[in-house]
């Protein structure tokens, strides 16, 4: 095998490593769940800076989002939304962040319940939603956030 032929065998194998990493939230019909997630999550807050607005439902990686977080291997592990002035609701959706390990969305206008999907959240560490407007009782789900040291 000549140079061009380990060439072509190592580009193709960094191709298949990318797009495996890239393709781990993916869907078999290229649908990436933390992508839809995350536009819920914005469809149901009011954003008066635009700070949401290259979040866009036509990525398949929104590790390069503002407010976002990612792990090395391509999760969304932090939401990182405080003081932005974001009212509305926060979505049930936020559940299937799955490797989701920080949520701060700390004083902003956020009313309404505070979704019980958080708790399925098992990675969830760190819980800020301190000076909002949510209604309701903290749900119950939130206890069984074994990892969850800062609430």
């Amino acid at each position: 095998m000549g140079k061009r032929g380990i060439l072509v065998c190592i580009v193709g194998l960094v191709f298949f490593m990318l797009v495996g990493a890239a393709s781990a939230t993916l869907s078999p019909t290229g649908v990436n769940y933390e992508v839809v997630a995350l536009m819920a999550i914005k469809n149901e807050l009011k954003d008066p800076y635009n700070v949401l607005e290259n979040w866009d439902i036509n990525s398949v990686d929104p590790c390069s989002w503002r407010m976002i977080t990612c792990t090395p291997d391509g999760f969304v592990s932090a939401l990182g939304l405080p003081s932005q002035s974001l009212s509305g609701m926060l979505s049930p959706a936020i559940q299937n962040l799955t490797k989701l390990e920080s949520v701060l969305l700390q004083n902003n206008y956020i009313s309404g319940p505070i979704p019980a999907e958080i708790g399925k959240l098992e990675m969830l560490q760190t819980l800020d939603l301190s000076n909002n407007k949510f209604t309701g009782e903290i749900p119950g789900s939130l206890g069984d956030l074994k990892k969850l040291n800062y609430l």
